[in-house]
C-alpha cells in the first residue's frame, strides 16, 4: 500500500507581506504607545510635582497665617490698653494717683505689656509699673529726632501707632503703641494732651507667637514692615537662617498699618533627589509595559469585547449615579431622607420575621444657625460635612447613617441585642461630635442633642418612629443641650403640654394676661429710692401667676418674646409717668431687652413710640443689655446702642462680670450703668475671689464714670461692703420684693409720709 507524502503548505509571497504590514503595523503602534505613555507619565509627574509644591505652599500659608494671628492678637490685646488709659485720661486727666491704682490693676490683665508711659506734652513723666525701668522718665517724644517723626504722624492721625522696632532704654527690644490723648473743653475745642504708650518686648512677642516651633518644622521667617513714612522695609524678628526662594507672606493687621510675616523652608527642594529619580524610572517602565500591551492587544481580536465591555460599564455608571443622586444628599454623601424611610419600612419587615429590635437616633446640632451667621454658609457646609464624618466613626458596620436636611441627621443602630447599647453608641456621638473642629483656619466646637427610639416597644412604622424620636430630642434639648434622652409617653405628654403652652402664650399676647412686678433700686449713700426694675410675669387662667423662668425661655425660643417685650416696654413707660405725675418725684424705670428684641430692626421705633404715648422723658428709661448680646456682633450692637442713646435712653450692662467683654471694647459702648451680677454679690464679704471681683468691677465702673449697680442684695453685710466700697445703688429683697405697681406705689408714698 503507498503511504501518502503530506503537501507541504507554504505562505504565498501576498501572505507574508500582509503578516509583515500587520506586524510592522503593530510595532508602530506600541511605539507610539510608548511614546504616548512616556509623555503622559512626564504630565503626571509634573502634575504630582505641581500638587506637592501647591500643599507646601498651602501649608506655609497655612504655618504664616496661624502664627501672624497670634502675633496679631498680641498686638490687639497688649495695646487695647492705651485705648481704656485713654478713655480714664479724659475722665480726670489730673488724678494721677488714681490712674496709677487703676494702671497696676490693669496691667496683669493685658499679656505682653512691659510698661506703661505717660507722657504729658510729649515728655515721659510716668512709667508703670513703678517697679519698672524708669530709663524713659524724661523722654522728648516730639523732639527726639529717633522718635519725632512717628510721634507727629501719630498727632496728624489722632490715632495709635506704632512705633518698630527700637532699641528701648531698657536696653531690650521692643515696638511702642502710643496713643495720643486729646482734651476737649467747655466750646469743644481739643486740645493736645500728651501720649499713652505701651511698651511690648519683641522677646515676649517671639514667645507668645511661638516662632521657635517654626524651626522644630525646619522653616525660617521674618517679620518686618514699612517705615509708615520712608517705606523702607524694617525687621522686627528673623531667623538665623536665610529665607530661600519658596517662601510665603502672611499680612498682619495692626494699628495704622500692616506687618509681613515671611516663612520659607530652610532646605531647598533637591531637583535630582532618589524619590524623583525612581518616579521617573517607573515612568519609563510603564510606558515600556503599555507598549508592550498594546502590540499583544493588537495581534487579538478583542476591541469588540472590549467596547462592549466599556459601554457596559458606563451605563451601569450611570445608572448608579442617578440611583446615588436621588437618594443621597449631595453635601455630605449620606443617605437622604428618601432613603431613610425606605431602609426604615425594610427593616420593620425584617425584624417582625426575625424578632429583632432596631434603635432610631435622631440628632439636632446646638446653636448651628449661629456659625452661619458669623462665619458664612460655606463653613457651615464645612462644619456639616465634620459632623457626619464624626458620625461615621462613632457607629457600627451594620448601622447607617443619613442626613434629613439642614442641620438634623439620622443614626440607625441595627441588630440591636439591647437597648443600653443605643444609650452608649449615643453617648460615645455626644462626646465625638463635641470634640474642636478646624473650619477655616478656627477651632470650632459644637454639641448635638439627641433623641433615642426604639423598634417596636416604642413605635412600630417608619413615621411614627421619627416623630417619637423628634420628641425626644427636644427633652434632650431642653435638658440644657449636649445631651440624650430616651423617648417615654410622658415625654409624648410633655410635648403636647409645650404645643399647649405656646397656644396659651399666644392667647395671653392678645388678652394682654401679663403683668410687670416693680422691684425697688436705693441709692446707697442717702437711702432715697431712685428708681425700679420692671419684672414680667404671666397670669395665667388656671396657674395663676407664673414666674418668667417657666415661659420666657419658650417665648425666646418660638419668638413671642418679640411682642411680650414690646408689651412690657409699653406698660413700663406708662406706668413710670403715672409715677412722675403722682409723686412728682422722678424714678428710672429699668426694662430688660432680650436678644430676640434687640435683634430687631424696628426696636428703635418701638421705643420711641413707647415714649411718646406714654409721655416718660427719655432719661428716665433704662433699657438692660447683657455682655453677651452686645459681644455677638459688636459693630451692629454699637451702632443700634447709639442710635438709643440719640433717642437720650439711658443704657445699662445687665449681669456683668458673667460674659467676655475686653475693656476696649466696653469703652467703644455707650453705656451709662454697670449691674453687678447677682452670682458676685452673694457670697460678699466672706468669699476673698467674689469681693475682689465685686471692688474692681466699681472701681472699673467709676474709673470710666458710669454707675454702678449691685442686684440680689439680700443681707445687711453685703450692703456694707458695697457702702464701704463705694458702688453706688442697690436692689434686692433686703431693700425690697418685686411689687404690683399699685403696692408699689402705695409702699413709696408710705416711705415719703414716714419721712415727712
Amino acid at each position: 500500500m503507498l503511504t501518502p507524502i503530506p503537501l507541504l503548505t507554504v505562505k504565498s509571497p501576498r501572505a507574508r507581506s500582509s503578516t509583515r504590514a500587520e506586524t510592522r503595523q503593530a510595532n508602530l503602534l506600541a511605539g507610539l504607545v510608548f511614546v504616548l505613555g512616556l509623555c503622559i507619565g512626564v504630565a503626571i509627574v509634573v502634575s504630582l510635582d505641581w500638587v506637592r509644591a501647591s500643599q507646601r505652599q498651602q501649608k506655609l500659608t497655612e504655618t504664616a497665617a496661624a502664627h501672624g494671628a497670634q502675633v496679631q492678637q498680641l498686638v490687639d490685646r497688649s495695646l487695647s490698653i492705651t485705648y481704656a488709659m485713654a478713655t480714664v485720661l479724659r475722665q480726670n486727666p489730673r488724678d494721677i494717683a488714681g490712674l496709677e491704682r487703676l494702671t497696676n490693676e490693669l496691667l496683669p490683665l493685658y499679656l505682653g505689656v512691659d510698661n506703661l508711659q505717660l507722657a504729658p506734652g510729649g515728655v515721659v513723666r510716668k512709667v508703670f509699673p513703678v517697679t519698672a525701668h524708669q530709663g524713659p522718665v524724661g523722654h522728648d517724644l516730639l523732639n527726639d529726632p529717633l522718635s519725632k517723626e512717628e510721634a507727629e504722624l501719630t498727632l496728624v492721625t489722632h490715632d495709635l501707632h506704632i512705633a518698630v522696632p527700637a532699641q528701648l532704654r531698657q536696653g531690650q527690644p521692643g515696638f511702642v503703641g502710643r496713643y495720643p490723648v486729646f482734651l476737649t473743653d467747655k466750646q469743644g475745642r481739643q486740645t493736645f494732651w500728651g501720649f499713652v504708650s505701651a511698651v511690648v518686648l519683641l522677646d515676649t512677642m517671639k514667645s507668645f507667637a511661638q516662632f521657635d516651633q517654626l524651626k522644630q518644622q525646619g522653616l525660617a521667617y521674618h517679620l518686618w514692615r514699612s517705615h509708615p513714612i520712608t517705606g523702607e522695609p524694617q525687621t522686627l524678628l528673623r531667623s538665623a537662617e536665610p529665607l530661600t526662594k519658596v517662601k510665603v507672606t502672611a499680612s498682619i493687621g495692626v494699628p495704622r498699618g500692616r506687618w509681613q510675616l515671611t516663612v520659607s523652608p530652610m532646605e531647598p527642594d533637591s531637583l535630582f533627589s532618589s524619590t524623583r529619580l525612581a518616579t521617573w524610572l517607573m515612568v519609563v517602565l510603564v510606558a515600556m509595559a503599555a507598549g508592550a500591551l498594546t502590540r499583544s492587544m493588537l495581534l487579538r481580536p478583542v476591541e469588540l469585547a472590549q467596547m462592549v465591555r466599556r459601554r457596559t460599564r458606563a451605563l451601569e455608571s450611570a445608572n448608579l449615579s442617578l440611583e446615588r443622586q436621588a437618594t443621597h444628599d449631595s453635601l455630605t454623601g449620606l443617605g437622604n431622607r428618601a432613603l431613610l424611610e425606605h431602609d426604615l419600612n425594610r427593616n420593620i419587615e425584617h425584624v417582625c420575621h426575625a424578632k429583632e429590635q432596631f434603635a432610631v437616633l435622631l440628632l439636632d446640632l446646638d446653636d448651628f444657625k449661629s456659625i452661619n451667621d458669623s462665619l458664612g454658609h460655606r463653613a457651615g457646609d464645612a462644619m456639616l460635612q465634620a459632623v457626619a464624618q464624626s458620625l461615621g466613626r462613632c457607629v457600627r458596620s451594620a448601622d447607617a447613617v443619613y442626613r434629613l436636611g439642614g442641620d438634623e441627621f439620622v443614626v440607625v443602630l441595627n441588630q440591636l441585642s439591647d437597648a443600653v447599647l443605643a444609650g452608649v453608641i449615643a453617648r460615645k456621638i455626644l462626646a465625638e461630635v463635641a470634640l474642636p473642629h478646624l473650619i477655616q483656619e478656627q477651632e470650632i466646637q459644637l454639641t448635638t442633642s439627641i433623641g433615642v427610639v426604639i423598634h417596636p416597644q416604642d413605635a412600630e412604622d417608619a413615621e411614627s418612629l421619627l416623630s417619637l424620636a423628634d420628641v425626644a430630642m427636644y427633652r434632650a434639648k431642653k435638658s440644657g443641650r449636649n445631651q440624650m434622652a430616651f423617648f417615654s409617653p410622658a415625654l409624648d405628654h410633655a410635648a403636647q403640654t409645650r404645643l399647649q403652652l405656646v397656644d396659651q402664650l399666644r392667647e395671653a399676647i392678645k388678652t394682654e394676661a401679663f403683668e410687670l412686678h416693680y422691684q425697688v433700686k436705693v441709692d446707697i449713700a442717702s437711702g432715697q429710692t431712685v428708681g425700679a426694675e420692671a419684672l414680667l410675669r404671666w397670669r395665667h387662667p388656671v396657674h395663676g401667676l407664673i414666674p418668667p423662668t417657666e415661659f420666657i425661655p419658650l417665648a425666646e425660643e418660638t419668638g413671642l418674646i418679640v411682642p411680650i417685650g414690646e408689651w412690657a416696654l409699653r406698660t413700663a413707660c406708662m406706668t413710670a409717668e403715672s409715677w412722675h405725675q403722682s409723686l412728682g418725684t422722678p424714678l428710672t424705670v429699668a426694662v430688660n431687652l432680650s436678644a430676640k428684641q434687640f435683634q430687631d430692626a424696628a426696636l428703635l421705633e418701638k421705643v420711641r413710640t413707647a415714649l411718646l404715648h406714654s409721655g416718660l422723658p427719655a432719661q428716665l428709661l433704662e433699657l438692660e443689655i447683657t455682655e453677651s448680646m452686645m459681644m455677638r456682633k459688636p459693630d451692629e450692637a454699637a451702632a443700634t446702642m447709639r442710635a438709643l442713646r440719640q433717642l437720650g435712653v439711658h443704657l445699662a450692662v445687665d449681669d456683668f462680670g458673667t460674659g467676655y467683654s475686653s475693656l476696649g471694647y466696653l469703652s467703644r459702648f455707650p453705656i451709662q450703668c454697670l449691674k453687678i451680677d447677682r452670682s458676685f454679690v452673694q457670697n460678699v464679704p466672706d468669699s476673698d475671689a467674689d469681693s475682689t471681683i465685686a471692688r474692681s468691677i466699681v472701681s472699673l465702673g467709676k474709673s470710666l464714670g458710669l454707675t454702678v449697680v449691685a442686684e440680689g442684695v439680700e443681707t445687711q453685710s453685703q450692703l456694707d461692703f458695697l457702702r464701704v466700697h463705694g458702688c453706688h445703688i442697690a436692689q434686692g429683697y433686703l431693700l425690697g420684693r418685686p411689687l404690683e405697681a399699685a403696692r408699689f406705689i402705695e409702699q413709696l408714698r408710705k416711705q415719703e409720709a414716714a419721712v415727712e
